[in-house]
């Protein structure tokens, strides 16, 4: 065993002569002296003969952003017992000692270094900041300083978006990097909100964070309404850094056209979405076709002049000389008349063909934007004009045939006229029953939010006694008349006119008429067109 170094081994010239220490003390170590009164060596702490440890209680900054225009780092450490001769370094996570460029002893609990930024670098952080005092007593304090650290936004501040009131927005990404790790970013509203109706969430897509807004606006203004946020980006180390957008709520602005007019377009705007409707057909009489509804038109962007005029006609439905109920004078065998065909419509170079009327009995339906149902065997359908006709309908119009008539009498009833979104239906299969009206189509142009049909067509004229009424396209067309009986002629009872004529189409829908269930009571009018203008 090693021998214990006594008291009476030590004595001066076993110091003297000898080299002294040549690194500095750790905070563990401890002093030798020799108490000359007691004739003894003792062991002291440094602290006890006036040598005080430095302390590092905090280091401001601990993220280090490069571009911050200085070009330099100033880092201030805060502690106690900073002597006279106080320093300050840092250490790299490799152990390696970094200079600052400058370090000032300021008080003795406080010491501030310089350094370049371009002297840090991300592959050494988290970087140590070591204080040593002139007795050679040192501190450390690991991982203080970061380079970079918070996260960094990569989409600009300001708007992200302008959107339209009740519409669902096309999502919306805001996007940051954390410089030491790929994603694991989070997002917070650090202060204002969203408007109404829109949500968020953070995605993290292949290393890319994001705060991804989305939804429907739900609130109605009156004029531009912009919503200012603050959104805060947090990484995994706790980092932030905070950035202002904002989004903003335009009010719908739409104009409807229910008679001929002109458009004034608004300063700045340079397209309108457009919604032509022609004036649906009337009705055929005596059992006779329903009428095919005005031909429609949407065109999405259509462009326009800024401060410019358009002009906007609206067409009339068209009309039955039976369009009132019982002919006086007139008995039975008396011949069906076609109904009239609707009025065009038209915005600028855009024009709807009025709807196709009804056949009588025996006569052929009529050619329209929607064509005509039919009766009598043999006769024929009228055909869709609205998708070859000019002024881009052949992209955007919208028209369909009528449906035929029964096979054979004396059980004939109408067809259902077309519709914007579908053909009539043909009678029966039951004899005397009538064929619908073709279904029109819907659009949220109106108001931006509601769903309105247009441009259905009229529902056929029945036959056999007691025959249910046919219905009317959805999108204004009439219902068919509905024969109850006994007999066409001046004396049957008014109940039986009643029920036998056809209801019009819907005004300002294009709604075709329908067909009259006897030769003596009137078929349904035609609805007037609309032109409804948003942007």
């Amino acid at each position: 065993m090693a021998t214990k170094i006594r008291q009476s081994s030590l004595d001066a010239s076993v110091i003297t002569g000898n080299t002294a220490l040549g690194e500095a003390a750790a905070s563990g170590d401890f002093l030798l002296v020799y108490d000359s009164s007691a004739n003894a060596f003792k062991k002291v702490s440094p602290s006890e003969v006036g040598i005080q440890q430095p302390n590092v209680s905090s280091v401001s900054p601990t993220n280090v952003l490069t571009g911050d225009g200085t070009g330099n780092a100033t880092i201030v450490i805060t502690g106690t017992n900073f002597d006279a001769t106080a320093t300050a370094n840092l250490i790299k996570t490799s152990g390696v000692s970094l200079d600052f460029d400058t370090v000032t002893r300021d008080s003795a609990t406080q010491i501030t270094g310089v350094i370049a930024i371009s002297s840090l670098s991300n592959s050494d952080e988290p970087y140590d900041v070591k204080v040593t005092n002139g007795t050679g007593l040192a501190f450390i304090k690991t991982n203080q300083i970061n380079v970079n650290a918070q996260p960094v936004f990569s989409t600009s501040a300001g708007s992200v978006g302008s959107f339209q009131e009740q519409t669902t927005i096309s999502t919306i990404d805001i996007v940051a990097s954390d410089p030491e790790s790929a994603g694991n970013i989070t997002f917070t509203i650090a202060s204002g909100a969203l408007p109404s109706g829109l949500t968020s969430t953070t995605v993290n897509e292949n290393g890319v964070s994001k705060f991804r807004i989305t939804g429907t606006l739900t609130a109605n203004v009156s004029s531009n309404t912009t919503s200012n946020f603050t959104l805060r980006a947090k990484d995994a180390a706790s980092n932030t850094s905070t950035r202002a957008f904002s989004i903003t709520e335009t009010p719908y602005n739409s104009q409807t056209f229910t008679s001929s007019g002109t458009f004034s377009v608004p300063s700045g705007t340079s397209s309108v979405n457009v919604l032509v409707v022609a004036g649906g057909g009337a009705g055929g009489t005596q059992h006779g076709g329903g009428a095919g509804a005005g031909g429609l038109i949407y065109m999405p962007g259509f462009p326009v002049t800024p401060g410019g005029t358009v002009s906007v006609t609206v067409g009339d439905g068209g009309t039955n000389p039976r369009g009132t109920g019982y002919v006086p004078g007139s008995g039975p065998g008396q011949p069906g008349v076609v109904g009239q065909n609707g009025q065009d419509s038209a915005f600028g170079s855009l024009t709807a063909k009025g709807g196709g009327g009804g056949a009588g009995y025996a006569p052929n339906g009529s050619d329209g934007g929607s064509g005509g149902g039919m009766t009598s065997p043999g006769a024929t359908v009228g055909a869709a004009t609205q998708p070859t006709q000019p002024g881009n309908s052949g992209a955007y119009g919208f028209g369909n045939p009528g449906g035929p008539g029964a096979a054979s009498a004396p059980a004939n009833a109408g067809g259902g006229g077309g519709g914007a979104g579908a053909a009539g239906s043909a009678s029966g299969p039951t004899p005397g029953h009538a064929g619908a009206g073709g279904i029109g189509k819907a659009y949220t142009i109106a108001d931006g939010t509601t769903p309105v049909y247009y441009a259905g067509g009229g529902g056929g004229g029945g036959h056999t006694c007691g025959s249910p009424s046919a219905a009317g396209g959805q999108g204004g067309g009439g219902n068919g008349g509905s024969y109850i009986g006994p007999a066409d002629s001046p004396g049957a009872p008014s109940p039986d006119y009643a029920t036998a004529v056809g209801q019009s189409g819907q005004a300002n829908k294009g709604g075709g008429g329908s067909g009259g269930a006897t030769n003596n009571v009137g078929a349904g009018s035609g609805g007037k067109g609309v032109v409804i203008v948003s942007y």
